[in-house]
């Protein structure tokens, strides 16, 4: 019994292995580029849970965020977001508290804290990359075929950059991929199991970030449309899916109460009132501006557009899928003025979607001949370079250069009638404070990035600095921005490894061996299943 039993996990685990492989390498590569940023904005509130929870203190948090947030149950304050983004750094947060003990903890108590709050987005993000694989096997893509998209995923993506910060996104990534992969499947056929797995991610999804229940009247009606001539499958299907959507469900319900004393108490404010953006300038500005198009951020998504046609024709439904589960979420938020998601790297509101949308470019990647490979591989490497650039800097430094740089050459905006409140010389997502970086060239975050590149880690002055700033193509003024430049810093852990800096070196080359060696075994196991036809 015992040698069946290790026969068939051997056999188990073969069959994961290319999968396995491409999560190890992306986890080693990801850990590699860590970030040295504690949490901030959003997402201090999301680690404080966790911190609160490890030290048994519930779920409140001492972090008022937003600074104008409301109090919750008891006349504490809590975090607005759901709970699936805190307890994923729930194991981040105790490895830290068993790290304090050690003798040489309390030296290295930053970079335990940097490990402990990025612990959780990096695992994620090599989910994320596994997760891709499998959907783009699904859908007909041979092994070598998945494995290239993938690695499009991630390293090309702006996957990479939401993967190495403790905010909710990447959170959302996966649980929106997950729930994809088993909705596309469920659309083929009916099929309990599949339909139980579909509602599982659905719950996990609804608890990253409530706007996703928008995602799933269509996901149903699709289902019910295609399967509408099974009806007693469909509706066996559907109580599955049902069931494993209840946990989900009642977490969400119980943090709710836990926090703000009613089931039906979010914490998120009132809407409606700001809801006022036209939808096509934001939906134009998703696509085409100069500072958050989303094809400028993820270039490899020039290739989903590219095989959109050969996808449709051979995968219509989830061609339907991805309308009737994105649309409507990326819908609500173009009413937004600060539909971007800013403070940001990117277009942060529909990140979560990035994965799915690139799916298409199997379509023409299938079908790529020479010029066409050729085509691929500089997309590969744009988009490289893109999050690489992404990752050198916290987007917040380039960010605020851009608004006190906006400020002495452009004037001081007039925040008296903002949708958003004044909060002491800037208004976060109010359009007085963002159109910089969202709509103006000179401003665009990844010639800032690039700049700062140039500069920072070379030690330049503000002087030296501001002679080929990108605004200097526009302006001869000699703007002072000083006081926000020399807050600019690489954004790397081995930065701050400081004495252990050797050891530093030694476990960076360590991450990057052991990833590399996953990776070529990864390429290599998927050529060989692609060249005998198995999966």
């Amino acid at each position: 019994m015992t040698g069946l039993f290790l026969r068939r996990a051997v056999r188990a685990i073969s069959g994961w292995r290319p999968g396995v492989y491409l999560f190890v390498a992306v986890t080693c590569f990801y850990f590699a580029s860590m970030s040295r940023e504690v949490p901030w904005g959003d997402a201090r509130p999301i680690y404080d849970v966790a911190e609160s929870m490890v030290n048994l203190q519930g779920v409140s948090v001492p972090t008022r965020w937003p600074s104008d947030a409301p109090p919750g149950r008891g006349g504490r304050f809590y975090a607005a977001q759901p709970w699936v983004p805190s307890l994923v750094h729930l194991p981040g947060v105790a490895l830290h508290g068993g790290f304090l003990h050690l003798r040489q903890g309390r030296e290295l108590v930053h970079l335990s804290t940097v490990f402990a709050c990025h612990v959780a987005g990096t695992l994620l993000g090599g989910l994320v990359a596994w997760l891709f694989f499998r959907l783009c096997l699904r859908h007909g893509a041979s092994p070598p075929l998945a494995g290239f998209a993938a690695i499009l995923l991630a390293a090309g993506s702006i996957v990479w950059v939401y993967a190495r910060s403790p905010f909710s996104e990447i959170t959302q990534i996966a649980c929106f991929t997950g729930f994809f992969l088993e909705l596309s499947q469920l659309l083929k056929r009916l099929d309990r199991r599949t339909a139980l797995a579909t509602g599982l991610w659905a719950g996990l999804l609804l608890n990253t970030k409530y706007v996703y229940a928008l995602s799933f009247p269509g996901a149903l009606l699709l289902v019910g449309l295609v399967h509408r001539k099974a009806l007693r499958s469909l509706g066996e299907a559907l109580v599955s899916a049902g069931l494993g959507f209840l946990p989900g469900l009642l977490m969400a319900l119980l943090y709710n109460t836990l926090r703000f004393g009613s089931v039906m108490n979010t914490g998120y404010p009132k809407v409606s009132d700001v809801m006022v953006e036209n939808v096509l300038v934001s939906v134009w500005g998703f696509l085409f501006s100069p500072g958050k198009s989303i094809f400028l951020y993820t270039p490899p998504l020039v290739l989903a557009v590219l095989g959109l046609p050969r996808f449709w024709r051979s995968h219509r439904r989830s061609v339907l899928a991805m309308l009737a589960t994105i649309a409507p979420v990326v819908l609500f938020y173009c009413r937004f003025p600060s539909w971007p998601g800013d403070w940001a790297w990117g277009p942060r509101y529909a990140v979560f979607a990035v994965p799915v949308l690139l799916l298409p470019a199997i379509g023409f990647l299938s079908a790529a001949r020479w010029p066409k490979r050729s085509l691929a591989a500089a997309v590969l490497v744009v988009g490289l370079c893109v999050q690489l650039l992404g990752n050198a800097f916290y987007w917040d430094h380039f960010i605020r250069i851009g608004l006190d740089v906006r400020t002495r050459w452009l004037g001081i905006p007039n925040r008296s009638a903002s949708l958003t409140a004044d909060k002491g010389g800037f208004c976060e997502g109010c359009f007085e404070d963002t159109y910089p970086t969202v709509w103006l060239g000179p401003f665009s975050p990844i010639l800032g990035h690039l700049w700062l590149t140039r500069h920072v880690p070379f030690g330049d002055d503000w002087k030296r600095a501001s002679e080929d700033a990108p605004w200097r193509r526009h302006t001869r003024l000699n703007i002072d921005a000083k006081a926000t430049y020399d807050r600019a810093r690489v954004d790397h852990w081995l930065y701050d490894t400081n004495q252990y800096r050797t050891k530093g070196w030694i476990v960076l080359l360590l991450l990057l061996g052991a990833g590399t060696g996953a990776g070529v075994l990864f390429i290599r196991r998927t050529r060989e299943i692609g060249r005998t036809g198995s999966r």
